[in-house]
Protein backbone atom coordinates (compact mmCIF):
# COMPACT_ATOMS: atom_id res chain seq x y z
CA UNK A 1 0.00 0.00 0.00
CA UNK A 2 1.80 3.22 -1.38
CA UNK A 3 1.91 5.98 1.30
CA UNK A 4 -1.25 8.34 -0.64
CA UNK A 5 -3.56 5.11 -0.61
CA UNK A 6 -2.41 4.47 3.29
CA UNK A 7 -3.57 7.76 3.91
CA UNK A 8 -6.40 8.31 2.07
CA UNK A 9 -7.68 4.72 4.19
CA UNK A 10 -6.67 6.45 7.82
CA UNK A 11 -8.38 9.10 6.86
CA UNK A 12 -11.52 7.44 6.04
CA UNK A 13 -11.27 5.32 9.08
CA UNK A 14 -10.76 8.77 11.24
CA UNK A 15 -13.75 10.77 9.95
CA UNK A 16 -15.40 6.88 10.51
CA UNK A 17 -14.41 7.32 14.12
CA UNK A 18 -15.86 10.76 13.87
CA UNK A 19 -19.08 10.14 12.42
CA UNK A 20 -19.95 7.18 14.48
CA UNK A 21 -22.97 6.90 16.18
CA UNK A 22 -24.38 9.96 13.89
CA UNK A 23 -24.95 8.09 10.84
CA UNK A 24 -28.32 7.71 9.41
CA UNK A 25 -27.75 4.06 8.71
CA UNK A 26 -27.72 3.48 12.68
CA UNK A 27 -31.00 5.37 13.62
CA UNK A 28 -32.74 4.05 10.28
CA UNK A 29 -32.12 0.00 10.28
CA UNK A 30 -32.66 -1.96 13.03
CA UNK A 31 -29.90 -2.39 15.32
CA UNK A 32 -29.82 -6.10 15.74
CA UNK A 33 -29.42 -6.21 11.87
CA UNK A 34 -26.43 -4.22 11.47
CA UNK A 35 -24.78 -5.42 14.28
CA UNK A 36 -25.01 -8.77 13.24
CA UNK A 37 -23.97 -7.87 10.00
CA UNK A 38 -21.28 -6.62 11.07
CA UNK A 39 -20.22 -9.22 13.34
CA UNK A 40 -20.33 -11.71 10.47
CA UNK A 41 -17.83 -9.73 8.41
CA UNK A 42 -15.60 -9.31 11.22
CA UNK A 43 -15.53 -13.01 11.78
CA UNK A 44 -15.17 -13.77 8.30
CA UNK A 45 -11.86 -11.00 8.26
CA UNK A 46 -10.26 -13.05 11.17
CA UNK A 47 -10.66 -16.39 9.43
CA UNK A 48 -9.96 -14.63 5.78
CA UNK A 49 -7.60 -12.15 7.11
CA UNK A 50 -5.83 -12.45 10.22
CA UNK A 51 -5.23 -16.11 10.39
CA UNK A 52 -4.04 -16.90 7.42
CA UNK A 53 -1.27 -14.15 7.70
CA UNK A 54 -0.02 -15.38 11.03
CA UNK A 55 -0.14 -18.95 9.62
CA UNK A 56 2.24 -17.88 6.42
CA UNK A 57 4.52 -15.77 8.54
CA UNK A 58 5.03 -18.70 10.98
CA UNK A 59 5.69 -21.26 8.50
CA UNK A 60 8.32 -19.11 7.01
CA UNK A 61 9.38 -18.72 10.30
CA UNK A 62 9.87 -23.05 11.12
CA UNK A 63 11.00 -23.09 7.09
CA UNK A 64 14.18 -20.80 7.78
CA UNK A 65 13.02 -19.69 3.70
CA UNK A 66 12.29 -16.17 4.41
CA UNK A 67 12.25 -15.03 7.82
CA UNK A 68 14.99 -16.21 10.45
CA UNK A 69 13.90 -18.27 13.55
CA UNK A 70 12.10 -15.42 15.24
CA UNK A 71 12.85 -15.01 18.54
CA UNK A 72 16.11 -14.86 17.52
CA UNK A 73 15.59 -12.32 14.96
CA UNK A 74 13.88 -10.36 17.33
CA UNK A 75 16.35 -9.82 19.94
CA UNK A 76 19.14 -9.14 17.37
CA UNK A 77 16.60 -5.97 15.73
CA UNK A 78 16.01 -4.80 19.45
CA UNK A 79 19.74 -4.83 20.41
CA UNK A 80 19.00 -7.62 23.27
CA UNK A 81 20.95 -10.47 21.98
CA UNK A 82 22.68 -10.98 25.33
CA UNK A 83 19.46 -11.34 26.66
CA UNK A 84 18.20 -14.07 25.12
CA UNK A 85 20.51 -16.76 24.99
CA UNK A 86 18.75 -18.88 27.49
CA UNK A 87 15.63 -18.58 25.85
CA UNK A 88 14.81 -22.40 25.14
CA UNK A 89 14.81 -23.97 21.53
CA UNK A 90 11.12 -25.01 21.84
CA UNK A 91 9.70 -21.79 21.47
CA UNK A 92 8.63 -22.62 17.81
CA UNK A 93 5.40 -20.72 17.57
CA UNK A 94 6.16 -17.56 18.40
CA UNK A 95 4.21 -15.56 15.82
CA UNK A 96 0.78 -17.74 17.91
CA UNK A 97 2.42 -17.10 21.07
CA UNK A 98 2.29 -12.96 20.40
CA UNK A 99 -1.36 -13.79 18.89
CA UNK A 100 -2.39 -15.56 22.76
CA UNK A 101 -0.31 -12.48 24.31
CA UNK A 102 -2.97 -10.13 22.69
CA UNK A 103 -6.16 -12.05 23.42
CA UNK A 104 -4.84 -12.19 27.14
CA UNK A 105 -3.83 -8.60 27.52
CA UNK A 106 -7.24 -7.44 26.27
CA UNK A 107 -9.18 -9.68 27.94
CA UNK A 108 -7.26 -8.69 30.96
CA UNK A 109 -8.25 -5.08 30.04
CA UNK A 110 -11.95 -6.21 29.40
CA UNK A 111 -12.77 -7.81 32.35
CA UNK A 112 -10.81 -5.17 34.86
CA UNK A 113 -13.36 -2.88 33.38
CA UNK A 114 -15.97 -4.89 33.50
CA UNK A 115 -15.90 -5.38 37.59
CA UNK A 116 -15.04 -1.22 37.64
CA UNK A 117 -18.56 -1.35 36.03
CA UNK A 118 -20.01 -3.35 38.49
CA UNK A 119 -20.18 -0.49 40.92
CA UNK A 120 -20.91 2.48 38.66
CA UNK A 121 -24.20 4.46 39.06
CA UNK A 122 -27.25 5.08 37.32
CA UNK A 123 -25.68 8.41 36.56
CA UNK A 124 -22.60 7.29 34.51
CA UNK A 125 -19.04 5.47 34.78
CA UNK A 126 -16.43 7.46 36.78
CA UNK A 127 -13.60 8.90 35.05
CA UNK A 128 -11.38 6.75 35.94
CA UNK A 129 -12.81 4.29 34.03
CA UNK A 130 -13.77 6.27 31.15
CA UNK A 131 -9.76 6.89 30.42
CA UNK A 132 -8.71 3.93 31.32
CA UNK A 133 -11.19 2.29 28.22
CA UNK A 134 -10.50 5.39 25.77
CA UNK A 135 -6.80 4.91 26.61
CA UNK A 136 -6.62 1.45 26.02
CA UNK A 137 -8.54 1.80 22.88
CA UNK A 138 -6.70 4.75 21.58
CA UNK A 139 -3.01 2.90 21.93
CA UNK A 140 -5.20 0.40 19.82
CA UNK A 141 -5.91 2.93 17.17
CA UNK A 142 -1.88 3.98 16.88
CA UNK A 143 -1.13 0.41 16.27
CA UNK A 144 -3.78 -0.23 13.70
CA UNK A 145 -2.57 3.37 11.75
CA UNK A 146 0.77 2.52 11.97
CA UNK A 147 0.36 -0.98 10.42
CA UNK A 148 -2.13 0.74 7.36
CA UNK A 149 0.58 2.27 6.69
CA UNK A 150 3.01 -0.85 6.60
CA UNK A 151 0.63 -3.05 4.84
CA UNK A 152 1.71 -5.99 2.66
CA UNK A 153 -1.67 -7.22 1.30
CA UNK A 154 -1.46 -7.41 -2.18
CA UNK A 155 -4.32 -5.76 -4.40
CA UNK A 156 -5.90 -2.76 -3.97
CA UNK A 157 -9.13 -4.37 -4.14
CA UNK A 158 -8.06 -6.27 -1.07
CA UNK A 159 -6.69 -2.95 0.65
CA UNK A 160 -10.57 -2.14 -0.02
CA UNK A 161 -12.03 -4.85 1.91
CA UNK A 162 -9.75 -4.82 4.16
CA UNK A 163 -10.61 -0.86 4.82
CA UNK A 164 -14.05 -2.50 4.99
CA UNK A 165 -13.54 -4.51 7.62
CA UNK A 166 -11.81 -2.43 10.07
CA UNK A 167 -14.77 0.37 9.43
CA UNK A 168 -17.19 -1.91 10.55
CA UNK A 169 -14.75 -3.32 13.69
CA UNK A 170 -14.59 0.37 14.62
CA UNK A 171 -18.24 0.61 14.24
CA UNK A 172 -19.19 -2.14 16.61
CA UNK A 173 -16.40 -1.33 19.17
CA UNK A 174 -17.66 2.71 19.15
CA UNK A 175 -20.94 1.55 19.59
CA UNK A 176 -20.53 -0.68 22.91
CA UNK A 177 -18.27 2.38 24.23
CA UNK A 178 -20.99 4.74 23.51
CA UNK A 179 -23.95 2.73 25.27
CA UNK A 180 -21.46 2.89 28.46
CA UNK A 181 -20.55 6.58 28.14
CA UNK A 182 -22.68 8.50 25.59
CA UNK A 183 -21.88 12.30 25.98
CA UNK A 184 -17.91 11.66 26.87
CA UNK A 185 -17.47 9.34 24.19
CA UNK A 186 -18.81 11.98 21.89
CA UNK A 187 -17.74 14.78 23.05
CA UNK A 188 -13.75 13.09 23.52
CA UNK A 189 -13.71 9.84 22.88
CA UNK A 190 -14.37 9.42 19.07
CA UNK A 191 -12.01 12.55 18.34
CA UNK A 192 -9.25 10.89 20.73
CA UNK A 193 -9.26 7.61 18.49
CA UNK A 194 -9.60 9.45 15.29
CA UNK A 195 -6.32 10.78 16.49
CA UNK A 196 -4.94 8.12 17.42
CA UNK A 197 -5.26 6.38 14.25
CA UNK A 198 -3.76 9.18 12.38
CA UNK A 199 -0.80 9.41 14.36
CA UNK A 200 -0.11 6.03 14.20
CA UNK A 201 0.19 6.33 10.27
CA UNK A 202 1.98 9.74 11.16
CA UNK A 203 4.86 6.90 12.78
CA UNK A 204 3.85 4.33 10.36
CA UNK A 205 5.46 6.85 7.03
CA UNK A 206 8.04 8.33 8.96
CA UNK A 207 9.86 5.10 10.80
CA UNK A 208 10.91 2.03 9.59
CA UNK A 209 10.64 -0.84 12.19
CA UNK A 210 12.86 -4.28 11.43
CA UNK A 211 10.69 -6.68 9.84
CA UNK A 212 10.54 -9.05 12.81
CA UNK A 213 9.51 -5.56 15.18
CA UNK A 214 6.43 -5.47 12.89
CA UNK A 215 5.51 -8.96 12.32
CA UNK A 216 5.37 -8.94 16.31
CA UNK A 217 3.07 -6.06 16.15
CA UNK A 218 0.61 -7.18 13.57
CA UNK A 219 0.49 -10.57 15.77
CA UNK A 220 -0.36 -9.06 19.04
CA UNK A 221 -2.91 -6.43 17.38
CA UNK A 222 -4.17 -9.81 15.64
CA UNK A 223 -5.11 -10.96 19.12
CA UNK A 224 -6.97 -7.67 19.99
CA UNK A 225 -8.89 -7.79 17.32
CA UNK A 226 -10.16 -11.50 17.78
CA UNK A 227 -11.37 -10.18 21.74
CA UNK A 228 -13.01 -7.55 20.30
CA UNK A 229 -14.78 -9.17 17.13
CA UNK A 230 -16.27 -11.62 19.69
CA UNK A 231 -16.42 -9.75 22.93
CA UNK A 232 -17.68 -6.30 21.33
CA UNK A 233 -19.14 -7.20 17.88
CA UNK A 234 -21.01 -10.27 18.54
CA UNK A 235 -24.59 -9.46 19.58
CA UNK A 236 -25.73 -11.21 22.74
CA UNK A 237 -28.08 -13.78 22.42
CA UNK A 238 -31.61 -12.89 22.05
CA UNK A 239 -30.77 -9.45 20.47
CA UNK A 240 -28.43 -10.66 17.45
CA UNK A 241 -30.03 -11.54 13.82
CA UNK A 242 -28.67 -14.79 12.23
CA UNK A 243 -29.00 -14.43 8.61
CA UNK A 244 -27.53 -11.13 8.69
CA UNK A 245 -24.53 -12.42 10.71
CA UNK A 246 -24.56 -15.20 7.60
CA UNK A 247 -24.91 -12.39 5.05
CA UNK A 248 -21.79 -10.54 6.61
CA UNK A 249 -20.16 -14.15 7.00
CA UNK A 250 -20.72 -15.10 3.50
CA UNK A 251 -19.99 -11.66 1.24
CA UNK A 252 -16.66 -11.13 2.52
CA UNK A 253 -16.03 -14.16 2.44
CA UNK A 254 -16.57 -14.62 -1.01
CA UNK A 255 -14.86 -11.53 -1.98
CA UNK A 256 -11.67 -12.79 -0.11
CA UNK A 257 -12.06 -15.72 -1.77
CA UNK A 258 -11.70 -14.68 -5.26
CA UNK A 259 -10.05 -11.70 -5.19
CA UNK A 260 -6.90 -13.55 -3.44
CA UNK A 261 -7.41 -16.73 -6.10
CA UNK A 262 -7.39 -13.62 -8.72
CA UNK A 263 -4.64 -12.01 -7.71
CA UNK A 264 -2.11 -14.94 -7.52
Amino acid sequence: MSHVDSLLAVLFLAFWHILCGRLPLIHTVRHSNWLSFSGGVAVAYVFEGLLPKLGEWQVLILTQKQIKFGVTKLCEDLGMVEYCGGLPNFINYEIFLLALAGVIFFLWVEWGLHSRSEGESEQGAPSQSFYLHISIFAAYNVLIGYITAHNILPGSFVQALLVTALALHFLGINHTLWIHYRERFDNQGRWIFAGSLFFGWLVGVTTEFAQTVYIAMYSFLAGAIIVSVFNDELPDRGQGEFWPFLSGVFIYSYLMMNFYSFIK
